[in-house]
């Protein structure tokens, strides 16, 4: 005989998260004599076609909200409507999303459309982790946890990570002469670059789009910790794994560094565009070198640095942010003014003609990424 045990209530969408709170029991009614909300109370309210609830979003951040309805109903956010709920469908709602838009501590969340609470659900979910498994019993024998162990993506963290430093060999034996100048500090700080090599005058060369795999190797590595240390990046969480076996894994990481490779090669001709119409033609491609030079030297300082942390770090919710993401934003911000040197001294152009061109190909994209990850 087989037993489960569950340590706690599966529910949500394909029973894909644990239950931390049922806001279902917290319903609340607009008393108009009162003037203020009171409680849900069936025998009384029956029949009233809105039904509301306050979420803490301060003490749930990095949960969902998961809202169900048995028929159409209508989803309003203090007071303003969010959407039509579809009937029999769940609606996730992640609450650091909602925390960032609305930045209140409490959130009035309201159902308006059919009458009472028959045939609701809202409730507060925790997302199983791809390594969280059940813990079961067989037949008579005594309690045995079969730890499940976090097999498949420690396995895929440890080969990932060999399989970057046997790529960056293969780098190092192939290409020498480039290996040494990419990795070096002293050149990638310089500004008065006038020896222009094949890496700077052709930036789409087998070596330059060796560099820059790598480095799309290295920003799916690094999206792939982050997510599986439950940091949210880019609200884009789903596209972790759906499949959370090995090889779906690697799926993952695949399509990941492809969307980062196919990014990359996307910015060099972003940057060759806006060069050409504010007539940086000379400078596009010191700028893009130096895009991949620097961003090469620091993904591998942080990719080697986050791997090591992870053997000491338990609890990444504190320490992604300090370790990862805060250096990251500083990077690219550094970045940007050694970009605007390097080109000031290759051509001659009006600062505020090169700070607006930086803007539109640096800046701007880096205030919608710190809108995103923090």
């Amino acid at each position: 005989m087989f037993m489960t045990l569950h340590a706690q209530a599966q529910m949500g969408p394909n029973d894909q998260y644990f239950l931390v709170k049922d806001l279902a029991k917290e319903w609340l009614v607009y008393d108009a004599a009162e003037k203020e909300y009171v409680p849900y109370v069936v025998e009384q309210h029956s029949n009233q076609l809105v039904i509301n609830t306050l979420v803490d979003l301060e003490s749930n951040r990095h949960y969902d909200l998961l809202v169900f309805v048995e028929k159409e109903n209508f989803l309003f956010l203090n007071g303003a409507l969010k959407e039509n709920l579809q009937s029999n469908q769940w609606r996730v709602l992640k609450i650091d999303s909602l925390y960032k838009t609305y930045r209140v501590p409490q959130l009035l969340v309201s159902i308006y459309g059919t009458q009472g609470a028959a045939g609701k659900k809202m409730m507060i979910g925790h997302r199983k982790a791809a390594v969280e498994k059940l813990v079961t019993l067989e037949g008579e024998s005594p309690l045995v946890l079969k730890t499940i162990e976090k097999s498949v993506l420690s396995n895929f963290f440890v080969i990932g990570f060999l399989f970057i430093i046997a790529f960056s060999a293969s780098l190092l034996n192939g290409y020498p002469r480039a290996f040494q100048r990419m990795y070096s500090l002293y050149d990638t700080l310089r500004t008065d670059i006038r020896d222009e090599t094949f890496l700077i005058n052709r930036p789409l060369s087998r070596v330059n789009l060796f560099f820059i795999g790598f480095l799309s190797l290295a920003f799916a590595y690094l999206y792939l910790f982050a997510q599986s240390k439950e940091y949210n990046l880019f609200a884009s969480r789903e596209l972790l794994l759906s499949d959370q076996t090995f090889l779906g894994t690697l799926w993952g990481y695949l399509k990941t560094a492809l969307l980062c490779f196919g990014l990359l090669m996307g910015k060099y001709f972003a940057v060759y565009t806006l060069a050409s119409l504010y007539k940086l033609e000379k400078a596009a491609n010191l700028h893009y070198f130096k895009d991949i030079q620097s961003s090469v030297i620091f993904y591998s300082a942080l990719l080697i640095v986050a791997t090591t942390a992870s053997l000491y770090i338990s609890d990444w919710q504190k320490w992604m942010r300090p370790l990862v993401v805060v250096p990251a934003i500083v990077f690219y911000i550094l970045r940007t003014f050694l970009i605007f040197f390097a080109i000031r001294n290759v051509v001659s152009i009006k600062n505020l003609y090169l700070i607006s061109y930086l803007c539109i190909v640096e800046v701007i994209p880096i205030i919608i990424g710190i809108r995103y990850v923090l």
